[in-house]
């Protein structure tokens, strides 16, 4: 066949199924349509393939004229022979789509911070001090000083790990917190609660200068307070212009209660088998302190402790009580009154079960 021929043949039969051509969307036809033609591409006659060629170029061009005049805007979906890799989020490397990046979550770390609440001192009389506590926070996983402080600063002021422990806080959040080299400056929401007596919102405000200064990790640096909603004092007592600051250390009694108990911490489950072993802190008269070991009301051992100083140095101490049945105990730290020997100074509990 002469080269006119086959291109008189050519211009038939486009034109032949030009006419033919109702404009739809056509994707899925030409699709079959090109898996057919390779099925049979051994079988068919070689001057069919211009033709059939010829006829796809038509239906495409059908199909997007159709298209086009829907105004659909779907675009076809194309099988790719390459992938990008997928790139861990953090490793510097690829650009993450701004869909992805939008919905990408940060990842966080589960960390113990500590935090320092308003209770009773125990004993006699209307006395407060401060508690230490550690407790299980999320935090970035690249953590900033200010993402540890604050965070730190929200467990002292919402979370409640004894229900001895004052609410002075409650309504109030923490609005930002900035560390420098100089100082610590934390922003509240409001002023605090109301209802307090003026030693126990001293204790509060001085509750999260400890708190910030322990999460943040820089020894005493001074802290500033500034309040969102315009107030000058917090507690309508204690002056936002003042520097505050932790007592020095012989003087820290001013502040923390008399005893404290840091292991095991409050609702610790111990392994039964293992010992029991507890310690603390005292600031007591000679560094002398009392102890019982209860299950329920009842008193099941006691006995004496002695801390590394006395007041008004703060001292640590120890009891081992080895291995214990078990069950739900409570372990008292108290210290008697020097002067009369049996009413209390200092008093506090902790539970912990073993099993």
């Amino acid at each position: 066949m002469s080269d006119d021929e086959l291109e008189r043949r050519l211009r038939r039969a486009l034109h032949d199924e030009a006419d033919r051509i109702t404009p739809t969307d056509r994707w899925d036809r030409i699709h079959a349509m090109s898996e057919q033609q390779q099925d049979q591409g051994a079988r068919r006659p070689r001057w069919l393939a211009p033709v059939a060629a010829a006829a796809a170029v038509a239906l495409i061009a059908g199909g997007g004229f159709a298209l086009a005049r829907r105004g659909d805007s779907r675009t076809p979906t194309v099988a790719s022979t390459t992938s990008t890799p997928t790139t861990p989020a953090g490793t510097g490397s690829g650009s993450p789509s701004p869909a992805r990046s939008a919905t990408q979550v940060a990842p966080t770390v589960t960390t113990a911070l500590p935090a320092y609440f308003v209770g009773s001192n125990g004993g006699t009389g209307d006395r407060w001090g401060l508690y230490r506590e550690f407790i299980n926070a999320q935090v970035p996983g690249k953590a900033t000083a200010e993402d540890r402080a604050r965070a730190a600063l929200a467990l002292a002021m919402h979370s409640r790990p004894s229900p001895d422990y004052l609410t002075a806080w409650a309504g109030t959040s923490v609005s930002g917190v900035m560390v420098s080299p100089t100082g610590i400056r934390i922003t509240l929401s409001n002023n605090g609660a109301a209802g307090f007596t003026r030693e126990q919102t001293r204790l509060a405000v001085q509750g999260l200068v400890w708190t910030a200064q322990a999460a943040v990790g820089k020894g005493t640096l001074p802290v500033t307070f500034t309040v969102s909603d315009g107030s000058t004092t917090l507690f309508g007592t204690w002056p936002t212009s003042k520097t505050y600051n932790r007592p020095p250390a012989d003087q820290t009694y001013q502040d923390l209660a008399t005893l404290w108990i840091t292991t095991p911490p409050r609702g610790a489950v111990i392994h039964a088998g293992n010992d029991v072993v507890v310690t603390g802190e005292s600031c007591s008269f000679e560094g002398t302190s009392q102890w019982q070991l209860k299950q329920g009301s009842t008193v099941v051992r006691s006995g004496q402790m002695q801390a590394t100083s006395g007041c008004p140095t703060r001292g640590t101490w120890q009891v081992d009580l080895g291995t214990l049945a078990s069950g739900t105990w409570t372990f008292r730290a108290y210290e008697r009154d020097m002067q009369n020997g049996t009413t209390t100074v200092g008093d506090t509990s902790h539970t912990f079960t073993v099993k």
